[in-house]
Formats: structure tokens, C-alpha cells, sequence
């Protein structure tokens, strides 16, 4: 669509962005440029030598331009453009996405992980066991099936690399993170406190392949060590997505903290200890044992010896400098 008059010219560029270009002005003329929604200022561009400007459209109405022009001397003049009935992308036609339906092949440690990986983001059928041996019984709450049960319905088969299952429908896995392959492709889904979860999920249920397999991807994606082993408390997170956290195996972290960025929590002999609503800013290292509850570690410091409650301490080493936790509340949450 193209708008013209002798002054103003507007024109649609990738089917929603608004191009408006004013006409004849002196090159030290300023303009600026308002965007009109049903009536309404939705956007405003301040004065400048910009004889041209772009306007994203993000919704569908009826909409206008006008120009404020202030030449050198000072003086204003105005233009508008006629109004123009906007409608945005069609989306209702679009074909809806159809979730595909996996089953996982074999029976053992390694599908049971793979199980519990994918059926947050996907719709996981059954197990199929290839050998018959455990058809018709229940494997971590899905049935197992044989390959004749599934034999022409649209299910796609998950299955170990270089496995030979023809006639079927198959994507394969590897437990190597840096190849990219359906697994992997589902664990760049999860943020780093998830997949930490998930592993410790692993862990519990004896799958311990499967733990490692998650605590390597770990560190493979954020360049963090955050071990399946070490206990962490409901409502903690992990800042900026846990990049280069270092977490002791044995660590015991308690509820709704905040583990910031680079942060290592460590120790020097003792099992590392941190209380609850906890806030450890960047760069801060904690190798001194016990944090108590209601704690702000300032950024750099260096913990090296137990901290109690309710303080704030800053500093190589570590020192309390208040104990006034009005002043840091938005730091730590209290449930």
C-alpha cells in the first residue's frame, strides 16, 4: 500500500512496517512524526533531520500520521496523512501443529530417563520392547508394546543410533551433549535450575546415566558444574540462567535463594551449608561453611568462615557490614 500527497508519502515495507517520508523540506529542517491509533498517540519520534522514519504495526485499527516540521527560524508547520485501516498478518488459516506421538524403544535405564526427559514438551505413547519380554506390563507408568502393536499407526519411534528398525519411523539418540539429535534438542528447552531437577529426579530413581547425562549438558550449555548430588531447596534460582556456577557435590542449599552468575559454593574441608532466603551476588565465592537464613553476599566476596542470620557481609574476606535487613528485604524473599 502506498499513501501519497505533495507532501507526505506513506508506504507499507514487509507487509507492517510504515514508512514515512516528508517531502521538499530544507536539509536543516527538524521533523518529528506521530503515530495515531483510533484517535490515539501511540507513538511519538522527537525532532531531528531524519526525513524518514519506519513505524512497526503491531495490531490492526485505524490509523494516521502527522508530521511536525520546525525550520530554522523556528517556525512550525503541521501534516497529516489520511487515515488507513490497518490489518495485520491472517493467522485463523494457519494449519494448527500436530504433536507427534513417540514411543521409546527398549526397556531399561536409559529409556526410563529418556522418558522422563521428553514427557514435559512431548506426547510419549509407550515403551516397545523388541524382544517380547516385557509386552503387555507397565514401565514407569506407560505400557510396553510389542513393534507389531504399533505397526502402521502414525507413532515415531525413539531409538538408539545405528538401530536397524525398518518399515517404522525413527529418530535416533546419542548420550554425547554436543551432538544435536532429540534429546538434546529437549534439554535446550529447560533452564539450567530445571534440568538440575530433572537430574536430581534421575538420581532418585536410580538412574544414574541418566543424572550424569543431564549434569554434563550442564556444563556443556551454561559452563556450570551444578552436581545432581547436592541438595537444593524449592523456590531457589539461579541468575542469568546459572552461567559459570560452581556448586560443591555435597552442597545444601536451602529455599528461595538466589544463586547469582559465577558464583562458586565450596568448601575447605566442611560440607558447604546455605540457609534459606539466601541472595549471593556475582562473583561471590562461598568456601567457609555454614550461611545462615536471611543472608546478602555482596558481590566478589569471599566467604571463608560460618556466617550467621540476618546480615549482610561484603568484602576478601568476607565481613558483616549490616545487620539492618530493611534496608536489603528486597533481596531476600521470606515466604
Amino acid at each position: 500500500m502506498k499513501l501519497s500527497t505533495s507532501e507526505l508519502t506513506l508506504e507499507f515495507k514487509n507487509f507492517y512496517q510504515l514508512v514515512v517520508t516528508c517531502h521538499g523540506e530544507h536539509k536543516h529542517t527538524k521533523v518529528s512524526y506521530y503515530l495515531i491509533k483510533d484517535q490515539e498517540v501511540i507513538e511519538k519520534i522527537q525532532y531531528s533531520r531524519n526525513h524518514s522514519h519506519t513505524f512497526n504495526l503491531h495490531e490492526r485499527g485505524r490509523y494516521r500520521v502527522k508530521v511536525f516540521i520546525r525550520n530554522p527560524e523556528g517556525e512550525r508547520t503541521i501534516k497529516t496523512s489520511e487515515d488507513f485501516r490497518y490489518k495485520d498478518f491472517e493467522t485463523k488459516d494457519h494449519p494448527v501443529y500436530q504433536q507427534k506421538i513417540y514411543s521409546i524403544v527398549g526397556v531399561h535405564r536409559n529409556a526410563a530417563f529418556i522418558k522422563l526427559l521428553m514427557e514435559k514438551h512431548n506426547h510419549i505413547r509407550s515403551f516397545i520392547d523388541p524382544t517380547n519380554q516385557y509386552c503387555g506390563q507397565t514401565f514407569f507408568d506407560l505400557p510396553v508394546e510389542s513393534l507389531e502393536d504399533i505397526k502402521g499407526e502414525n507413532v515415531t519411534l525413539i531409538a538408539l543410533e545405528d538401530l536397524e528398525l525398518e518399515d517404522y519411523q525413527t529418530e535416533s539418540y546419542t548420550l554425547k551433549v554436543s551432538e544435536t539429535n532429540i534429546l538434546t534438542n529437549n534439554l535446550h528447552r529447560f533452564l539450567a535450575m530445571d534440568l538440575y531437577k530433572l537430574s536430581r529426579t534421575f538420581y532418585e530413581n536410580g538412574l544414574t546415566k541418566g543424572a550424569e547425562y543431564v549434569k554434563d549438558f550442564i556444563r556443556h550449555k551454561f559452563n556450570s558444574y551444578i552436581p545432581y548430588t547436592a541438595e537444593i531447596g524449592e523456590g531457589t534460582k539461579l541468575g542469568y540462567g546459572g552461567i559459570g556456577v560452581v556448586i560443591q557435590k555435597s552442597a545444601k542449599i536451602g529455599r528461595n535463594c538466589t544463586i547469582s552468575q559465577h558464583v562458586t559454593v565450596g568448601s575447605r574441608g566442611k560440607q558447604p551449608i546455605i540457609g534459606d532466603n539466601v541472595y549471593i551476588a556475582p562473583g561471590a565465592i562461598c568456601i567457609g561453611g555454614t550461611i545462615g537464613d536471611n543472608v546478602v553476599v555482596g558481590a566478589n566476596a569471599v566467604v571463608t568462615k560460618d556466617i550467621p542470620s540476618n546480615c549482610v557481609v561484603a568484602g576478601v574476606p568476607a565481613q558483616i557490614i549490616s545487620t539492618d535487613m530493611e534496608k536489603y528485604e528486597k533481596y531476600v524473599k521470606k515466604e
